[in-house]
């Protein structure tokens, strides 16, 4: 079993180094800190700073961890409660001490969108950045200005960097599975095509032996159909294996034929094209599973007396004379034949013939037809 790779171990790693690189900045400030409160001249002054900067550090070190997926109101308390310690030091510690806000600054890029953002830290930089200007003048102020402007907008965007990967990484898994789905629906709409008409043929010959076998006793024919059937199974087979391998291709005139067998065997007279030069080669796959459907439910379903095909450059038609006569309910077959037209830019229409039977008519439209 997997463990720690989704999106959540990701979440938990990001925080963990969120957390980590806090401390270690800290410690590094850490002489800094102390030099700032070492040089206050009241004991108790620098007592109570001394805890006020401990607890800043704390909250600053531990808010991006804990609070980055905590709801909004909560993320933007603790950004301004970092925002109001660090303030509290600056002031406490001194003018030239403006760089204690950067710490806050941090927390809330971190955690804030764009807006709440801007809103909270432009007060606290402009602020800062006039103390500078009245204490230090002009070049101290825009050093500030500069330091605080740029390092907030440096961790703004590498939280928007590291959303981005987060995104990505989730859309890419979205994408697997969705391709992993759609290949699970082609083999089984494949399989489904292939099955549906070449069991459905093997049906109707095993039934013609047997028959042969029962009222005449003719040997030699009733091994004459079941050669066929060990052929057609041999044949279905052979197609189940190419359509799992994707390498298995569907002619339109290797489907009017297969349409002439199995109509024979079902004593269905079949009025079919003799050639399929007229259609667009782009389309005579497309067709071909037209026509291997149709057939195989006029077959199965319509008791019809003939079976009719007729070809157009960019349309093929199927119908019956059977005994179709109420609104027709697509199967899981014509459904698919509907997704193939889909992806050719085609439609597909099934429906009742005028003067009973069933009519399934596929067409697809030139290039400029199309809306």
């Amino acid at each position: 079993m997997r463990t720690g790779t989704g999106p959540g171990a990701s979440s938990v790693r990001g925080r963990v180094l969120s957390s980590a690189a806090g401390a270690v900045i800290a410690l590094l400030t850490l002489p800094e800190w102390a030099a700032a409160v070492a040089a206050l001249p009241d004991p108790r002054t620098r007592a109570a700073v001394a805890g006020t900067a401990a607890l800043y550090a704390l909250v600053c070190v531990s808010a991006v961890p804990l609070a980055s997926g905590a709801r909004f109101a909560v993320r933007l308390a603790v950004c301004l409660g970092a925002l109001g310690l660090g303030a509290v030091l600056a002031a406490a510690l001194g003018p030239d001490a403006s760089w204690v806000l950067l710490f806050a600054l941090a927390v809330a890029a971190a955690l804030l969108p764009a807006g709440p953002l801007a809103a909270a830290a432009v007060p606290v930089v402009a602020a800062a950045s006039v103390g500078e200007l009245v204490a230090g003048g002009g070049r101290s102020a825009v050093a500030t200005l500069l330091v605080l402007t740029t390092s907030t907008a440096a961790v703004a965007l590498l939280r928007a960097v590291v959303e981005a990967n987060a995104a990505l990484r989730t859309a890419r898994d979205e994408i697997a599975v969705l391709a992993a789905e759609r290949e699970r629906h082609r083999v089984a709409r494949d399989l489904h095509d292939i099955l549906g008409h070449s069991l459905t043929t093997v049906l109707l010959k095993a039934g013609v032996a047997r028959r042969v076998l029962e009222t005449t006793g003719d040997t030699g024919r009733a091994a004459a159909e079941l050669a066929e059937v060990e052929e057609l199974a041999r044949a279905a087979l052979a197609d189940v294996r190419a359509t799992v391998a994707d390498y298995r291709t569907v002619t339109l005139a290797g489907e009017l034929a297969a349409a002439a067998s199995a109509l024979a065997a079902a004593g269905i007279a079949a009025d079919l094209p003799g050639t399929v030069d007229d259609v667009d080669p782009r389309l005579r796959t497309v067709f071909g599973y037209v026509v291997r459907e149709a057939v195989t439910n006029a077959v199965r379903h319509s008791r019809a007396s003939t079976v009719r095909v007729r070809l157009g450059r960019r349309s093929v038609e199927v119908a019956d004379d059977g005994q179709a006569a109420a609104a027709v309910r697509p199967g899981s077959g014509l459904y698919g034949l509907a997704e193939r037209m889909r992806e050719a830019g085609g439609v597909l229409e099934v429906g009742l013939r005028e003067g009973g039977g069933l009519r399934v008519f596929a067409y697809v439209p030139e290039e400029g037809e199309r809306r």
